[in-house]
């Protein structure tokens, strides 16, 4: 049961963010191309780069710290055609969409912001992205998500209905019995943090998949579209 997901990203939490400084009217668009196998090609992107000189984009393209070669193609219609190879090194969203089995369906980016269009197999398979690239300290801020029903390990179904698993319930729980949620809040992050002998950003990561994983089960339970604001 396939999954369809609209994120955006800020233009330097992923690859060829540079482009972007150097050439600051850049629209930057990665090519879909079919799945394969070889681990070289793997770590191969067909890029298309608008405004600003075809060599000057080449060069900062070439000193991204995340890539090892670039390979310009054709220009056409004022926009130039790259083969990029990246590096072993490189994760932010790139490896956690292999690893999750993810599809690229759609790119572009901009000096404000990366658009992606991305395809997964399952929600449980979006989830893992998300967990995965949040940890990699990447904010993403969905907008629009096309839900075809799902059901993940982390819920059981109690009295035919979809519970929130005993870690994200009780995550949950805490944070709002001690006044997270108040305006103004009764305890900051960091003295919720010390109470459960944690660090900040590990509780804080907690909290937002355990927020992020009521959101799936409740709003979007139904198969219904959601659309940023």
């Amino acid at each position: 049961m396939t999954v369809i997901v609209e994120i955006t990203v800020p233009s330097d939490a992923f690859m060829f963010g540079t482009v972007f400084d150097d050439v600051p009217d850049a629209v930057v668009e990665l090519e879909p191309v079919v799945p394969i196998q070889s681990e070289r090609e793997r770590k191969m992107l067909l890029v298309w780069v608008s405004a600003g000189d075809p060599g000057a984009v080449e060069t900062s393209l070439l000193e991204a710290a995340d890539t090892e070669a670039v390979d310009r193609l054709t220009t056409t219609d004022g926009k130039t055609l790259f083969e990029v190879q990246w590096s072993d090194d490189i994760n932010g969203i790139v490896q956690p969409l292999f690893r999750t089995g993810g599809r690229l369906l759609k790119a572009t980016g901009t000096a404000d912001a990366w658009e992606f269009h991305l395809l997964f197999s399952s929600h449980e398979s979006l989830s893992e992205f998300n967990m995965a690239v949040t940890d990699n300290d990447i904010p993403v801020t969905l907008q629009k998500l096309h839900n075809s029903g799902f059901q993940r390990d982390d819920v059981r179904p109690v009295d035919d209905e979809i519970t929130l698993s005993d870690n994200h319930r009780e995550t949950l729980l805490m944070a709002y019995r001690n006044g997270y949620y108040e305006v103004p809040r009764s305890h900051p992050l960091d003295q919720l943090a010390e109470k459960e002998n944690v660090s900040d950003s590990a509780l804080s990561k907690r909290l937002r998949r355990a927020t992020a994983s009521l959101i799936e089960h409740t709003l979007l339970a139904d198969g219904v579209e959601l659309r940023a604001e």
